[in-house]
């Protein structure tokens, strides 16, 4: 653990009887001094004991490898530790597998520049704090100097259904494992509400692509997996990636994003856009929305973009809604820019503008609605305002 400008490593014996036993420390096989070492202390029927040892951050950066040395009834225990000469990685699932192959893939990458090293790492699985096996050989590759060995835990749908905790751990001879693990969220049953959104008219006909992004909200946290397809005829093509983003609070809950570009050759020729949505610990998929340019959508929604939103909800939930979700498609509108186009700071600017006016636009008309409703009358906007002037005057 750092402190300042050191490190402080900790080497903890466990569960050992009898009491007495003693630690050494090791820097690259030469003996080290200065470590402090706290007495064996009762945790019932046997001892636990700590030594911690010091070392300058300049010692640690040279990656050189520090050794703890406990000896226990003439018996020598050792582990080794060093600054990561590799990065491990725990990946969820592809959303692509899971819809294509009806299975999911779980995969933990090492990665590091001294090939060497990254070879001998062994990796090592638990699913829900048991080892699972894997018999499915790690892949290793080169490329640009940088070394990868992956390993890939495949689960069937029903065996999926059933995870909530994933762990793997890398690790070499004598060392200590780097551990990653993910915990899966799984809700207790709510619909999640799923929209799909594309950039306004005028930005589609000046682009090589067209942005689609998929919106998936649910009021409980839950992990959603989102693919994306095209198709020209109704029936599903092979489903894809896009690019997906972590679960975000809102104030209604949770919300889940994907963004997928299209060409815009395919897009001209009406070719429609689906995403699809796969909730964690589901047998099956639960949601689809599909958008085409043969759509015949509302006048409003080309100024801005596609909505879907259920009938039953308020006026003060649909400005809510439609202002959260105006916050994360300009959030994932400058984030598509690295991938798919390259706008100037004046056009965005534009285009902002235009999202924003068009959220006024949509309050003002809600507030309208609203007010209409209660008081029963038919006094246009201007009206109002010059009631409250003359009532002032009065």
């Amino acid at each position: 653990m750092p402190r300042g400008d050191s490190q402080a490593l900790v080497c903890s014996a466990d569960d050992f009887l009898p009491q007495q036993l003693s630690f050494k420390w090791k820097k690259n096989d030469n003996d080290v001094t200065g470590s402090t070492v706290w007495d064996a202390k009762s945790t019932g029927s046997t001892y636990s004991a700590v030594s911690v040892l010091k070392v300058r951050n300049t010692d640690w950066d040279s990656k050189a490898v520090y050794t703890c040395e406990v000896k226990h009834r003439e018996t020598p225990y050792t582990k080794k530790i060093s600054k990561g000469s590799f990065t491990v990685t725990l990946n969820q699932p592809s959303p692509k597998v899971i819809f294509n192959n009806n299975q999911a893939e779980w995969q933990c990458i090492i990665s590091g520049q001294d090939k060497a090293i990254v070879n001998e790492v062994q990796v090592t699985w638990q699913i829900n704090g048991k080892d699972v096996n894997n018999n499915k050989p790690a892949i290793e590759k080169t490329e640009d100097g940088q070394h990868w060995k992956i390993s890939t835990m495949t689960r069937s749908i029903t065996e999926w259904e059933s995870d909530n905790k994933v762990r793997c751990s890398a690790g070499r001879a004598d060392m200590t494992p780097v551990i990653q693990e993910l915990t899966v969220h799984k809700a207790g049953g709510s619909t999640p509400k799923v929209t799909v959104h594309i950039l306004p008219e005028e930005d589609i006909s000046s682009s090589a692509d067209v942005t689609v992004v998929c919106l998936v909200s649910s009021t409980e946290q839950q992990d959603y997996y989102i693919a994306w397809s095209e198709s020209i005829t109704d029936k599903t093509n092979i489903y894809t990636d896009g690019i997906n983003f972590l679960p975000v609070k809102t104030k209604q809950g949770y919300s889940v994003t994907s963004v997928y570009t299209i060409s815009k050759q395919n897009w001209n020729n009406n070719w429609s856009v689906t995403c699809s949505v796969w909730p964690a610990g589901g047998n099956q998929s639960i949601e689809q929305r599909t958008v085409s340019n043969a759509m015949d959508f509302a006048p409003e929604s080309k100024d801005s973009f596609t909505l879907r939103c259920s009938e039953d909800a308020t006026e003060e939930d649909e400005f809510s809604s439609l202002w959260s979700t105006t916050s994360s498609f300009i959030f994932l509108f400058i984030a598509s820019l690295s991938y798919s186009m390259i706008f100037t700071l004046a056009k965005f600017i534009s285009i902002f503008t235009s999202i924003f006016a068009h959220v006024i636009l949509n309050k003002e008309a809600i507030e309208m609605k609203k007010h209409k409703k209660e008081k029963k009358i038919n006094k246009t906007y201007e009206e109002r305002i010059m009631d409250q002037v003359d009532a002032q005057h009065r």
